[in-house]
């Protein structure tokens, strides 16, 4: 399930028109398109299926980045099958097939409509198999994912049958729903993790009071829908935009995706009565409970605002070590190797670096690892299997084991048909090694791994081969930069 034979089936029957079609499918399956979907269902269809829907593919997502970031398992390689689009996450589980079975499986749950199970059906198969077209994704990604999709779909019902939280008071609900996904965010933290989260806190409280605040009817006559949705999406992608733009990653970026929710669950809602478009529903209640719940959300927004604001202001008048590294000055575009010229040779190996500058390369990208007795090699994976003739974690072998792998056995230019780099003698490089063997190059150098001392040994190589002044590291690791 984990190897290429079924994509290269799919991708023998490529034409323009079903390349066009699978990137256009897929695209169906990303998290932009959900919300398009989404926010449609809640402000025009029924809110509270909405409300459901958005829950579930929130906490689908989440947990779809988490096992990612812990996984790191590989897609497919480029130099075998063709990538019509580009993921820089890891394979497995696939989000897209993990999110079309939590999205479309909901929807049919929901609204146990014959005919619309059929499409959601429909939808779940062609974005999963859109990713094996596409290139990205292995059979079992796909499988995963649609298996982790289904477990909760079926969670999230039988929490909705039992009636979970039903009984704790709104004042309790607010207070979990705030909490909880902030404690969620130290297991992962990447940007679209602090869209997920600081978006579930803002949806997930404000919608308890909005009913209450801005009550108005989903479905109204079509001129005024097409109105409401128009009102609803100029407010809600604009500040997402600026939110990305402006907005530094971290706690601030969570409590400002937390104040774009606002807009869904008030903000929007508000506005539809105010124009009119609520569909004669009737005025807001406002009982003295949830006016003293509504008085201290109000309260508790503005301080998130406040906090967003300054946070802001003082990032962005932050001012880097070096404005601008050595490495970088030049007047044109930099041309980097990725992984030497991974197209060209064997990736992450002598004779790939070699290749790289032969073409013009002006910086050489590679991946660096740790053995498990402490040398840093050049392996982009965890493992060694897709380029070696071995398998095993790069970490719990040693440099020894590594150095008697061959490099370049999986190297195919022509997916599939020869090889002809096996039994050459290329062997996995250690970071040192290259840097000795390459003394006028520059790199770019990207850590794999956050393990204890990472940072250090990669400080050590790079001083050993008195390289400062010629390399840049990378790392999507906070611990490691």
């Amino acid at each position: 399930m984990f190897d290429v034979g079924l994509i290269q089936w799919f991708q023998s029957m490529s034409s323009p028109w079903l390349d066009q079609a699978a990137v256009l499918i897929t695209h169906l399956g990303s998290h932009y398109a959900y919300m398009v979907i989404l926010l449609f269902i809640y402000w025009c269809v029924d809110r509270q299926v909405g409300r459901r829907l958005i829950s579930v593919v929130l906490a689908s997502f989440w947990f779809n980045g988490m096992i990612k970031e812990y996984l790191i398992m590989p897609r497919p390689d480029p130099n075998v099958v063709r990538h019509l689009v580009t993921e820089p996450s890891p394979g497995f589980p696939s989000g897209h097939a993990q999110g079309a079975m939590t999205m479309w499986g909901s929807m049919a749950v929901a609204f146990r409509r014959r005919w619309l199970t059929v499409l959601c059906a429909a939808l779940i198969l062609l974005v999963g198999m859109s990713r094996l077209y596409v290139g990205v994704h292995f059979l079992g990604d796909v499988l995963g994912g649609w298996l982790f999709g289904l477990v909760f779909v079926a969670g999230y019902e039988w929490m909705v049958r039992r009636g979970v939280g039903s009984r704790l008071s709104v004042r309790m609900k607010m207070l979990l729903l705030f909490v909880i996904p902030l404690l969620l965010l130290p297991l992962y933290q990447t940007s679209t993790a602090e869209l997920i989260l600081g978006f579930a806190i803002g949806f997930l409280t404000s919608d308890i009071l909005a009913g209450h605040v801005a009550p108005f009817r989903e479905r109204v006559p079509w001129p005024q829908q097409v109105a409401k949705l128009l009102i609803g999406y100029v407010g809600f992608f604009p500040l997402l935009a600026l939110h990305m733009l402006f907005v530094p990653v971290g706690l601030p970026s969570v409590l400002g995706y937390s104040i774009i929710a606002l807009w869904v669950t008030l903000g929007a809602p508000l506005v539809f009565r105010r124009l009119g478009l609520a569909g004669g529903a009737p005025a807001p209640k406002l009982d003295a409970e949830y006016r003293g719940y509504m008085q201290h959300y109000v309260a508790t927004a503005a301080a998130i605002l406040v906090l967003v604001a300054a946070s802001t202001v003082y990032v962005h008048e932050a001012v880097p070590v070096v404005a601008r590294p050595a490495i970088l000055e030049s007047e044109r575009v930099l041309i980097i190797g990725h992984r030497g010229a991974a197209g060209l040779a064997p990736e992450n190996t002598l004779p790939a670096f070699a290749a790289g500058l032969q073409h013009g390369a002006d910086l050489l990208e590679l991946d660096v690892r740790r053995t498990r007795d402490g040398v840093l090699v050049l392996m982009h994976d965890e493992t060694v299997d897709r380029t070696t003739n071995g398998r095993g974690r790069v970490a719990d072998m040693t440099l020894a084991e590594i150095k008697a792998l061959d490099a370049g056995y999986h190297f195919t230019p022509d997916g599939g048909r020869t090889y002809p780099w096996r039994g050459q003698g290329v062997t996995v490089p250690t970071l040192v090694e290259v840097l000795a063997a390459f003394p006028e190059a520059r790199f770019l150098i990207e850590v794999k791994e956050a393990t204890p001392g990472m940072a250090e040994a990669v400080l050590a190589a790079i001083d050993e081969a008195g390289a400062r002044d010629r390399v840049m590291v990378s790392s999507v690791h906070d611990a490691v930069v």
